[in-house]
């Protein structure tokens, strides 16, 4: 199975989150009233990561993926008032700026809130050195959500290059089950469906010469339990329970 070649290409990524967030929750200010983004993660069912089956596993891993992208969360929260924090506010906008200094990072981190009347937007930027890249006022993340947490967007910009590097999108379906989708541009595309009473999907696709083509689906029902499927350019190679 692909499933480590994916797990290191996002294992890298997601690193970033390390070198630029808050370090942990008692570093956040209790008195702050801020509004952090927040996105609502999909329950492992205790079936799924119990099992010893391997497409069970390898579901687990893609819905872990896509959960993982909620850690940036920490990115898009200003720190505990122990850290330099500069706070400006004007008409439902907020700037809030500090630094880090660690290791190979010693930047300056901005972080614009804006609320409108039914959405939250933020956007993070970077100046200085980010785990030894020079960056110049860069655009690093931006984010929005509906206020009634009915949908939103992250993107999450490529500090090594250009463009962007990751995005997820999420949204209540019209039944009520929960929809996300977390994409690495022309490389994978993890889409995750989870209903009111717990059964689901998660459906991935690999980009091959030129377009998204199915590599990976899993089913599992209310109680956890589900089926597999394994391609090879759009055809199923491999397939099973648990």
């Amino acid at each position: 199975m692909k499933t480590l070649k994916f797990l290191i290409l996002f294992t890298t990524i997601f690193s970033l989150i390390i070198a630029t967030g808050c370090k942990k929750d008692d570093d956040v200010d209790p008195n702050n009233n801020f509004t952090a983004y927040d996105i609502k993660t999909v329950t492992v069912p205790d079936a799924m990561a119990q099992s010893n089956d391997e497409g069970a596993q390898t579901a687990k891993s893609f819905l872990s993926m896509a959960n993982a992208m909620s850690g940036y969360g920490g990115m898009m929260t200003p720190p505990s008032k122990s850290t330099s924090i500069t706070k400006l506010k004007d008409s439902g906008t907020e700037l809030f700026t500090w630094e880090i200094n660690e290791g190979n990072t010693h930047c300056t981190i901005t972080l614009t809130f804006i609320e409108t009347a039914t959405t939250y937007s933020w956007a993070v930027t970077i100046d200085g050195t980010l785990e030894g890249i020079s960056l110049s006022n860069f655009t690093y993340i931006q984010a929005y959500s509906e206020k009634d947490e009915t949908s939103g967007h992250m993107t999450l910009y490529n500090p090594e290059g250009s463009g962007v590097l990751m995005t997820q999108m999420w949204q209540e379906l019209a039944n009520g089950a929960f929809e996300c989708i977390t994409e690495l541009p022309q490389s994978l595309l993890i889409n995750v469906v989870t209903n009111e009473d717990g059964s689901g999907s998660v459906e991935v696709k690999d980009w091959i010469n030129g377009q998204y083509v199915l590599d990976f689906r899993a089913e599992w029902d209310a109680s956890g339990h589900g089926q597999w499927w394994e391609y090879i350019d759009g055809i199923i190679d491999e397939q099973g329970s648990w």
